[in-house]
């Protein structure tokens, strides 16, 4: 006769979240990593914070009845042809050649294509072989003298900055044309928390309205915002003492400022996050921009202006976001010498940071809502969120959807952009402009 009849152990009964639930948590751990996918030790401490602790025999079982996918799995199953075109298209948004194997790797497994490194480097070396022998590394600048940054754990510092390299100055192709970028950085995980376009990244109130958003989305604050001197960072600075000084009274402003303002040099979570951007996206999407403004673009022609704040602003957009969560997926290698998170993901350190540092917590101040709300009215509430953020005018955007309409809703990609900028100026041309 059985000594255990209830068949439980003296572990008690799990409860497990749902099969859907567990089926796209695991999913997210595979595609980080660089499409690698969190190893077991990773996936424990994840599926710990979502309130299931399990050990590894109980992780092999649930994976196998869920049927993950996992690039092991892929390997033996995925078609070659179609992940070979996968391959194609995300690489018909590298007009320049710069993605590397990683960066390649990453975006596919975010579109739920898994597959080893080594598949993946055959079929580029294949497909675009000439631009191995192009990524070369240039001229390097010498490096500041540094040492290594340390914080307590997510939210304990996060890094803000704007980067103006398709601003109006950058690009050059008239004054109302320009496609500034703000970001916000977790500094121990490097997460990329904000990563979005606007209008004036200069304005104080706009930077306030950028930053009121993420609160809104998180319902916390850091307990240190971190950034350079430039005036737009003002309203902002003031929102965060505000809403930590009445959430964490406790924090000595002395021992843990609220802000903390830095040469740029210095402000590195951030400001080096634009060098990856760049060479990920913003040497594709400036190039892109300004080989069809040649061709096509008339900077004194008001019309050519509105429709291309039309259509380049959420283009851009979507760029960024698909950036952002190659980012957040991707693997920072190991660097012994760092003592703030290396060898995972971002997101993977941001949600479990105890897996990475032992001593590491979670430093987020949850602040009250209706404080924010009552900030929000200060900088214009509602009306003045929309102008922080409106590329045209509601009247121009409704005339110009309904041309796109007309038009059949033609994908708009870096490669179609253009073809589908001047379809929408040949269908608004000749009717009067509201703005």
């Amino acid at each position: 006769m059985s000594n255990n009849p209830s068949g439980h152990n003296q572990w008690g009964v799990k409860s497990y979240p749902p099969d859907e639930e567990l089926y796209e948590a695991f999913l997210q751990f595979a595609k980080e990593k660089n499409g690698a996918g969190l190893n077991e030790e990773e996936q424990l401490a994840r599926l710990k914070t979502m309130g299931l602790n399990i050990k590894r025999g109980a992780l092999y079982k649930l994976r196998k009845r869920l049927n993950v996918p996992s690039v092991r799995k892929a390997t033996k199953t995925a078609d070659k042809l179609v992940l070979e075109q996968a391959v194609i298209d995300i690489k018909s948004d590298d007009v320049l050649g710069r993605w590397g194997i990683g960066q390649v790797r990453q975006r596919l497994a975010n579109a739920n294509h898994f597959i080893s490194r080594n598949a993946l480097r055959e079929i580029l070396l294949n497909q675009f072989g000439p631009e191995f022998n192009r990524r070369q590394p240039g001229f390097k600048q010498p490096d500041i003298a540094r040492r290594p940054l340390s914080c307590l754990g997510p939210w304990h510092q996060l890094h803000v900055d704007g980067h103006e390299k398709l601003s109006k100055q950058a690009l050059r192709i008239g004054d109302d044309v320009t496609l500034p970028i703000y970001t916000m950085k977790d500094q121990f995980s490097s997460l990329s928390m904000i990563l979005i376009t606007a209008p004036n990244i200069r304005l104080a109130e706009s930077c306030a309205h950028i930053y009121l958003d993420f609160v809104e989305e998180h319902q916390c604050v850091p307990i240190t915002l971190v950034s350079d001197h430039g005036s737009e960072i003002g309203i902002m600075a003031q929102f965060q003492k505000i809403l930590r000084a009445d959430a964490a009274p406790e924090f000595d402003e002395e021992e843990w400022p609220a802000t903390l303002a830095v040469r740029s040099v210095h402000n590195t979570p951030a400001e080096s996050f634009w060098l990856w951007l760049r060479l990920g996206e913003g040497h594709n999407i400036r190039d892109v921009i300004l080989e069809g403004a040649a061709r096509v673009f008339n900077s004194a022609d008001m019309l050519h202006v509105h429709v291309f704040n039309w259509l380049w602003p959420p283009l851009l957009q979507a760029r960024l976001d698909e950036f952002q969560a190659y980012w957040n997926n991707h693997l920072i290698r190991t660097q012994r010498e760092k003592l703030n998170t290396s060898g995972t993901s971002p997101l993977h350190a941001f949600s479990a940071p105890e897996s990475v540092r032992s001593t590491a917590c979670n430093c987020a101040i949850k602040v009250n809502m209706n404080l924010v709300n009552e900030l929000r009215a200060q900088i214009g509430g509602a009306e003045g969120r929309r102008a922080a953020f409106e590329f045209v005018s509601p009247e121009f955007k409704a005339m110009a959807d309904d041309v796109y309409g007309n038009l059949g809703y033609p994908s708009i990609t870096l490669e179609t952009a253009w073809d589908v900028f001047i379809a929408v100026v040949g269908g608004l041309r000749g009717v009067p402009l509201h703005q």
